[in-house]
């Protein structure tokens, strides 16, 4: 193998996502041409204002060869207390009955008001409520619910939880504490990022997505506190009680929401471990009986996914949406569209993309990329492959730039520039949201490249722990 050819298969990867890219922004454009279309005038404008972005992003990337940012030791908690005070404020003035303050305060940020503060929050902990006193939270007109609940069965558990805690009379505290954890997580996050990620972290948290998801209470916060908890957990006790603590903690959060499964990717080096792989395979068990038994909710819960078209622009992510706004023409049956296949084949690029990258390097943290690869996973299965999300989706993208962003330091102009492009777009993801186009093909190319540079490296942990082992006298278990 000649010293180039890594960095050339990362050239062809950074220039196949540009072509794939490209062609998608193409047919959104070309679905002007349409005159039954009467939609795409409306969109048109974002659709423009997206491809100068997009082109701008990887034109500074390609060009960028060396960005070691250097910030301040206190710099992580700049970025935690920013969170807090935009999160706070607006809240504090609503509570306090200003009104008219903190709603021109979210106007501002361009986040939309709930109906109520905390509107996710209250949600699933009005089912629990009517599922404390035996009320089916999943039957239509049951009498306690507007609607049916739509979360997994598994947050109905908190019921049981002593003192009652998870009642929606404590919703404001939660939210509020949801708020404070959220922000020391942004924290952690920006400590263990190099200058140019922390500097993302902090748009991060004046970013729409971020504000959205602390402004409704959503549940997948926890599901960011649960990943930054578990390599916390890992890192100080890399031992096999430790992984299965963790692997019970993913399996809790996907009886909440399922996609949060796919957070099961980041076991994989429990297989570094002699038994390491019960750990894997006992997680798979209980996935699988979980969806076995819970089918027809899991259905239900996929339907409301994928049945979102939603012309309009804000708060939008999702393939679903996006390839609504293509010329396309049906190619399979189940109304397949070409636009569909385009943006799976522009997640495979990128995904190939990270590859040829994690490949070019040695000695990567691994630690690092078990929260790249859980949220991209989670971002691809919820936002490509289920189809839709709001746009709080986005700040599981934010999980891989402590990864990412320490590629910037690389002798490799290749690596730097790819490096540079992702984090860029990490900037994009985690600010616009309200253009539909934008958001989603950057959040699809951040997550697969995410996805491909995490999994290498991954796989690289596990398999230089094997060769170590094989070739030592005695095994060496961690």
């Amino acid at each position: 193998m000649t010293r180039g050819a890594p960095a050339q298969r990362v050239v062809i990867g950074f220039l196949v996502t540009i072509v794939l890219l490209a062609v998608a922004l193409l047919r959104v454009l070309l679905s002007l041409t349409d005159p039954a279309n009467t939609s795409a005038p409306g969109y048109m404008g974002l659709a423009y204002a997206a491809t100068a972005v997009l082109l701008a992003v990887f034109v500074v990337g390609a060009f960028v060869r060396w960005a070691d940012i250097r910030v301040g030791a206190g710099f992580p908690w700049l970025v935690g207390g920013v969170s807090l005070l935009v999160s706070l404020v607006p809240w504090w003035a609503i509570w306090t009955g200003n009104a008219a303050l903190g709603g021109s305060i979210y106007s501002g940020l361009r986040v939309p008001q709930g109906i109520v503060q905390f509107w996710d929050l209250l949600l699933p902990m009005q089912s629990i409520d009517c599922a404390s006193v035996g009320v089916d939270v999943y039957a239509a007109n049951n009498g306690c619910l507007a609607e049916p609940t739509i979360y997994a069965p598994g947050v109905l558990w908190l019921q049981w939880v002593p003192f009652d805690l998870f009642s929606a009379r404590y919703v404001t505290g939660l939210g509020v504490l949801g708020i404070l954890l959220s922000s020391l997580a942004l924290v952690w996050l920006a400590r263990n990022s190099s200058g140019l990620g922390q500097i993302v972290l902090l748009v991060a948290a004046v970013g729409g997505p971020w504000l959205l998801l602390l402004e409704r209470g959503n549940l997948d916060a926890v599901v960011i506190w649960v990943a930054v908890a578990a390599v916390i957990l890992v890192r100080r006790w890399d031992s096999l009680w430790a992984w299965w603590v963790a692997a019970a903690l993913f399996w809790l959060m996907g009886t909440w929401k399922y996609y949060p499964f796919a957070m099961g990717l980041m076991l994989v080096p429990a297989l570094r471990m002699r038994r390491g792989w019960t750990v894997l395979i006992g997680y798979a068990i209980a996935v699988l009986v979980f969806m076995a038994v819970t089918w027809e909710t899991f259905r239900f819960s996929s339907a409301s996914n994928s049945n979102m078209i939603d012309y309009g622009d804000p708060w939008v992510l999702g393939r679903v949406p996006v390839v609504a706004r293509m010329l396309g023409t049906e190619v399979g049956a189940g109304g397949l569209q070409l636009g569909d296949l385009l943006l799976f084949a522009l997640a495979v690029a990128a995904v190939l993309w990270g590859v040829a990258v994690g490949a070019s390097l040695r000695g990567v943290p691994w630690r690092p990329s078990m929260l790249a690869i859980a949220g991209s996973s989670m971002f691809l299965v919820s936002v490509l492959v289920a189809g839709f999300g709001w746009a709080y989706k986005a700040v599981f993208l934010l999980l891989a730039v402590p990864l990412v962003s320490g590629l910037v330091r690389s002798r490799s102009a290749a690596v730097v520039s790819s490096s540079v492009t992702v984090l860029l777009l990490t900037g994009v993801s985690a600010v616009v949201v309200w253009n539909t186009v934008l958001a989603t093909l950057a959040g699809i190319v951040i997550a697969g490249f995410a996805l491909g540079l995490a999994g290498t490296v991954l796989v690289r942990s596990v398999r230089h722990r094997s060769e170590s082992a094989s070739n030592s006298p005695t095994e060496v278990v961690a």
